[in-house]
């Protein structure tokens, strides 16, 4: 293929001539780059969630994915730490009945 003077080959289009945003019905594509400009990660970073089931698709060669599905995608990968148990007070010794049916003794074992 030919070369042009931009440096791109005459068959290929430059990902920034694809558009943006795709409407859709209830959710718009958005291009890969741009998603992972708005997180603030390279895209290369925005891709290791694809083998966690993120969301995308190729139109024309280009990576879109739907934002309002990639945002609950993020959104259930948030971790949070386990809280400490709560701590029990402990309770007073048990008091046991004697054989005589009294309540005097302290039971040890």
């Amino acid at each position: 293929m030919a070369e042009s003077r931009s440096g791109i080959s005459a068959g290929r289009r430059a990902r920034s001539a694809h558009p943006e945003r795709i409407p859709l019905n209830d959710d718009d594509l958005v291009r890969n780059d741009l998603i992972a400009a708005e997180v603030g990660t390279s895209e290369r970073t925005v891709d290791r969630g694809d083998k966690d089931g993120a969301p995308y698709t190729y139109i024309g060669g280009v990576k879109y994915r739907p934002i309002n599905a990639y945002r609950q995608f993020l959104a259930s990968r948030i971790e949070r730490r386990n809280q400490a148990p709560r701590r029990r007070r402990r309770s007073p010794p048990r008091r046991h009945r004697g054989r005589d049916g009294t309540r005097d003794a302290l039971s040890h074992g």
